[in-house]
């Protein structure tokens, strides 16, 4: 431990240094992104559609559309964000078509358009759905737009459904009014090949051939009924507005608002990474300076013995001169 305090005190100035190069760009960029950030919000008012106008047929083909509670509506518009087509005619109807159409690559567009939207619901039957751009018109364009093609994909849906709904229909009409005219001609046949006075064996052949045409034609009536009911009911949910009623409209911020959270990532993000790298230099400081010792030591280490060779060598050259003198 003693060591990495040392190796901070030593590389205090270079660690000063890079905590600024991070930090302060990562709050200037937190700064800027709280205040250049403008959101709209639409507050949403969704309920339930009487059991009339959200089944077709209660007997036989169950819920023909579905619930629109305020979780089910978010879920529902979320998934419509999820696809470009949806994001491309919400920017088309913006001030913002012509950058999206001369932007090279239009995915990454729509992605980070698509990221700025936020769809909540805080309530059972409260729906909010904002946009947090740079521009405080443009958010507003940007969730009028999205409800406004909300509006157009889901009308669109049910009339597909209100079709092959009606084309079930059809078919059930087209089996009953053939039903209905076999019934009808063999009453006829019977009161054609009886023309005189009815015995009751007779009397009660043709109240059963009656009752035959009468049960066809009541159930032809019915299907008809059917057909009217499933495709008045989707135009009347739409002209009512009974289940999806704006009741804040979104309107252009005067203040810089919804840029708090992202901002926060920002500095965030700069915190740790300025954290990280003074760990790091304080970690390779320390194994620097650990380093530094022991190179010293063994260079002292190898000293003496470089420094004894020579003086055996002349401690030898004497001894020999020596024995040379003495021979």
């Amino acid at each position: 431990m003693q060591r990495y305090l040392h190796a901070a005190r030593a590389y205090r100035w270079l660690l000063v240094a890079v905590l600024a190069l991070v930090w302060v760009p990562g709050l200037f960029a937190a700064h800027g992104e709280y205040a250049n950030t403008f959101e709209s919000i639409a507050t949403i008012w969704v309920t339930s559609a009487p059991q009339e106008l959200t089944q077709a047929n209660l007997d036989e083909l169950g819920n023909a559309l579905p619930r629109t509670m305020a979780t089910q509506q978010a879920d529902l518009l979320n998934q419509l964000l999820q696809t470009r087509s949806f994001v491309r005619d919400v920017v088309n109807r913006t001030s913002l078509a012509p950058a999206l159409a001369a932007a090279p690559d239009e995915a990454p567009y729509l992605d980070d358009v698509r990221k700025r939207f936020r769809v909540q619901a805080p309530g059972n039957n409260v729906l909010t759905v904002s946009f947090a751009g740079r521009d405080p018109r443009v958010s507003a364009e940007m969730v009028a737009a999205a409800l406004e093609v909300r509006v157009e994909r889901v009308a669109r849906a049910r009339l597909d459904a209100t079709a092959a709904l009606n084309t079930l229909y059809q078919k059930d009409y087209e089996a009953a009014q053939a039903d209905a005219m076999s019934a009808n001609q063999q009453l006829d046949q019977f009161d054609a090949s009886h023309p005189s006075t009815l015995s009751d064996v007779d009397q009660h052949s043709r109240a059963q051939l009656r009752l035959v045409l009468d049960m066809s034609l009541a159930r032809l009536a019915d299907i008809r009924a059917r057909m009217d009911r499933a495709a008045l009911a989707p135009a009347i949910r739409d002209i009512s507005g009974i289940e999806f009623q704006v009741v804040d409209p979104p309107s252009q911020p005067r203040s810089p608002s919804g840029g708090m959270r992202s901002a926060l990532n920002i500095a965030m993000v700069a915190l740790v990474a300025g954290i990280v790298l003074a760990v790091i230099v304080i970690f390779v400081g320390a194994l620097l300076s650990g380093r530094a010792p022991a190179v010293a030591v063994a260079r002292k280490s190898e000293r003496p013995s470089i420094e004894s060779a020579p003086a055996t060598d002349s401690a030898g050259g004497l001894r020999a001169a020596r024995e040379q003198r003495v021979g």
